[in-house]
């Protein structure tokens, strides 16, 4: 990777918009962060990732829920643990994904694909992930994003589905004219919302991120921003903003920037 490009993720952008402060510390302060705080939400939303990987890659239900069942069987993670209800509602929701999982017939399928789209004309390179995709056709796809929480904001979700399209277009060298249907899928309510992509909108979402990272280079005062957001901050001993607020629970497990950058420009077709 260039390393003048200026690197940005689904989690970073969100941390910017949210507190600005909290940017600073992940990512300008230099300082060790942490260690990140464990919710039983968390782990449920973790854990049932992992069987639903597992479960694409095989295609065997008993296969995501021996992986589940040992993850919640690590001592960490007891909060969610067996016998608890915390731990009914993981494999409760692996079921839905189970079910889900059977009414997606395509062609050939990945899980969790990772990259890093460059776009050195822009002076940026995006972190795009998704959890499944799936090649319905020659020219049709499709990219999931499982959601495990009660609660997610529309604008965010659609934030990782295009992040999600993107990724597919780079893993998969999607060709130009092929369209791509994204779908976040909650498995606690069955719900599903969707967008219909093309190439075009690929293009839009790497134009839409160089113009953020152009914001956040510009910024010279990262204040705090107190919010319920503070509750699940792990920064917030040591900020006097954050402890000011009542704070919140965690309801969604957050996205992990990767370390290394591994993408190109050609997100389906060549660059934009």
């Amino acid at each position: 990777m260039n390393a003048a490009l200026f690197r940005l993720s689904h989690s970073r952008v969100q941390s910017f918009f949210r507190c600005r402060k909290q940017y600073w510390w992940d990512n300008l302060s230099g300082e060790r962060p942490p260690p990140e705080i464990q919710t039983a939400a968390g782990i449920i939303g973790k854990g049932v990732h992992r069987a639903m990987k597992v479960l694409c890659e095989t295609g065997e239900p008993e296969d995501g829920a021996n992986e589940l069942d040992a993850y919640l069987r690590m001592p960490a993670h007891a909060v969610a643990g067996p016998g608890t209800g915390e731990h009914r509602t993981a494999f409760s929701l692996f079921a839905a994904g189970c079910a889900a999982h059977q009414t997606i017939v395509s062609a050939d399928r990945w899980a969790e694909l990772d990259t890093w789209v460059a776009s050195p004309r822009r002076g940026v390179t995006i972190q795009a992930r998704l959890d499944r995709a799936d090649q319905m056709a020659e020219d049709r796809f499709q990219v999931v994003d499982w959601k495990t929480g009660r609660f997610e904001l529309d604008e965010v979700v659609d934030a990782q589905l295009d992040l999600g399209h993107l990724a597919l277009r780079v893993v998969r060298h999607v060709p130009r004219t092929a369209t791509v249907r994204a779908v976040a899928w909650n498995l606690r309510t069955g719900e599903q919302r969707v967008r219909e992509l093309e190439r075009r909108d690929a293009a839009a979402t790497v134009q839409r991120y160089a113009g953020i990272a152009a914001r956040i280079q510009a910024t010279t005062a990262f204040e705090a921003t107190p919010s319920p957001a503070c509750g699940f901050c792990r920064w917030r001993p040591g900020c006097p903003d954050g402890n000011a607020t009542d704070g919140g629970d965690r309801v969604e497990d957050e996205d992990e920037d990767a370390p290394e950058a591994k993408g190109d420009e050609a997100y389906g077709g060549g660059p934009a």
